[in-house]
């Protein structure tokens, strides 16, 4: 059975219903002031500390040095994920191997494929995304889900998070193509940017995890 990431999260109601709705993971974004889902260290620090056992804590970042990981990493997230340039992400990932970090990939670039394969060998997790020029997440945009099964296949068995204008209407659909470890949303299930629509979370996880992979 597919995974269930809501991301963007900035309430501790939008979390606990979250969670009771039977996410698998859920994001929170730290240090990116352009998000408007962005949060704070400190803010981000209560609401980590109020994520059950049972569910796994992801702090999504674009982080611009070591510096910057390692003061991310101070929060205790069980993930981080990591968004901009590349060759960035790729030596900071190569700095602090081991589990628990998550590259996101624009499905957008043409080489997607090619730095998919070059993120896993350093990342634990690929995650593919529709990112916006930035190199953030958020856009509401899919992309072509045969890419995203064909990284899939090719990243096998490295685990593959699909991203990107995923919806509860769509997602059953995306998640029969791509047959991904996990599905990640955030515009999806909002009301507006950064509240969560508790109906649209119930919606979007039972869908997904309908689905036979």
């Amino acid at each position: 059975m597919v995974k269930v990431k809501i991301c963007g999260i900035t309430r501790l109601e939008d979390l606990e219903f979250t969670v009771s709705a039977g996410a698998d993971f859920v994001g929170f974004v730290v240090n990116v002031p352009h998000s408007p889902r962005n949060l704070k260290q400190d803010a981000a620090s209560r609401l980590i500390s109020a994520v059950p056992n049972n569910v796994k804590s992801v702090v999504v970042t674009i982080p611009k040095s070591l510096e910057d990981l390692n003061n991310i990493m101070q929060l205790g997230a069980d993930y981080i994920q990591l968004h901009g340039e590349p060759s960035l992400l790729i030596r900071l990932a190569d700095k602090v191997r081991g589990e628990g970090i998550i590259g996101a990939v624009n499905a957008r670039l043409p080489n997607a494929l090619e730095l998919a394969v070059e993120y896993s060998k350093v990342f634990e997790i690929v995650l593919v995304d529709s990112l916006m020029d930035n190199g953030s997440g958020g856009s509401g945009k899919t992309h072509d889900w045969s890419l995203s099964r064909i990284i899939r296949d090719r990243l096998q068995p490295r685990p593959l998070i699909l991203a990107g204008g995923l919806t509860p209407e769509n997602v059953a659909k995306a998640v029969s193509i791509v047959k991904p470890y996990a599905v990640d949303v955030s515009t999806g299930v909002e009301s507006r940017p950064g509240i969560k629509d508790p109906e649209k979370v119930l919606s979007f996880i039972r869908k997904a995890k309908e689905v036979e992979t």
